[in-house]
């Protein structure tokens, strides 16, 4: 009997890893997802800086993106989207800037 209920708690810790392991990949999708902005075109709503370096280029940008410019949002990190505009320059500029298309 004692080898019994041993092998009955196995199997309950066994269950509870295989939830915990499901729960954990549920939160992980879920928050790949919060990223709304990711992967979609925007519409640019005032001239900008196209910052081809990363978000944090100290060197002045070498193109701007101007107001009523079409862009493809490939992500977002943070205050700052990288984008690829429609003569496939890419670079980074403010997502304050930008307006969901």
């Amino acid at each position: 009997m004692g080898i019994e209920k041993g092998a009955g708690m196995g199997l309950r810790s066994d269950m509870q890893n295989i939830l915990a392991v499901l729960a954990l990949g549920l939160v992980l999708v879920g928050c790949a997802g919060t990223g709304s902005r990711d992967a979609g075109f925007a519409l640019v709503l005032s001239d900008v800086p196209l910052k081809e370096a990363g978000p944090n280029q100290v060197t002045p940008a070498t193109s701007t993106l101007h107001r009523g410019d079409r862009v493809n949002v490939r992500r977002v990190m943070g205050d700052y989207a990288e984008v690829e505009t429609m003569d496939h320059r890419r670079g980074y500029v403010p997502t304050g800037v930008l307006e969901d298309q």
